[in-house]
């Protein structure tokens, strides 16, 4: 099984207290719990190889595993704008993704194209399934395709343990299916996609990031 590097300074960690603990103490009870603690880091950093399920470029994959929880229409304002100010006042839809401590954290390029921006917001610590937690400290990306569309990926971390690692730069040209961050220990991905796209999937739904299409250009509708 594949991990991220970031797994090994703490897994050495808790292996070390684990180790030395049983040590002092002799008894298994310390070990036992620094082993189910080293297990669920292990499991947290996993990082399974994936290939998306739909063959066209043109449609959207998971950035994200997870449950799906919402799936809307919003105006963009705010830290959107911000984003994108020539789309202020325009509605996009959203689907936001919630990943529980036991989903795989590395999150993955819904769609191929450049990075025009990324923008970092601190904010609360609400937890990531609930609908405030949108205003968590996160990290807001503008993806514009190679043919002009323009999608937003927000990573929003959770209330434990409020970090998020990005692993590209404004300028990238990124792939589909690309890794492109990591958010730690339960957090949400929410993907905004202009009106001429629709979403493929429903609140409920579990998706898998690089592998699940989650959405489509509808050539019927006309952006707003």
């Amino acid at each position: 099984m594949k991990v991220r590097r970031e797994f090994f300074l703490p897994g050495t960690v808790v292996f070390l207290i684990g180790f030395i603990s049983f040590f002092i103490t002799k008894s298994f009870i310390p070990l036992v719990i620094f082993s189910i603690l080293f297990i669920f880091l292990l499991n947290f950093f996993r990082d399974p190889e994936r290939e998306p399920e739909s063959n066209s470029d043109k449609d959207l994959i998971s950035p994200a595993d997870g449950k799906v929880i919402l799936k809307d229409e919003v105006e963009v304002k705010g830290d959107l704008v911000e984003l994108i100010p020539e789309f202020e006042g325009k509605k996009m839809k959203r689907i936001a993704i919630f990943m529980s401590p036991f989903d795989v954290h590395v999150n993955r390029a819904p769609i191929s194209g450049y990075v025009q921006k990324i923008l970092r917001k601190k904010g609360g610590f609400a937890r990531a399934f609930l609908e405030k937690s949108e205003n968590n400290s996160r990290a807001l990306w503008h993806i514009r395709t190679e043919d002009g569309k323009d999608v937003i990926l927000s990573q929003i971390a959770g209330a434990i343990a409020r970090r998020i690692s990005v692993f590209k730069k404004e300028g990238d040209f990124i792939r589909r299916g690309e890794r492109i961050g990591i958010i730690y220990l339960g957090s949400r991905v929410d993907v905004y996609i202009p009106y001429e796209w629709e979403f493929s999937v429903q609140v409920g739904d579990k998706v898998f990031a690089g592998k699940t299409k989650i959405g489509y250009i509808n050539s019927e509708l006309k952006l707003n």
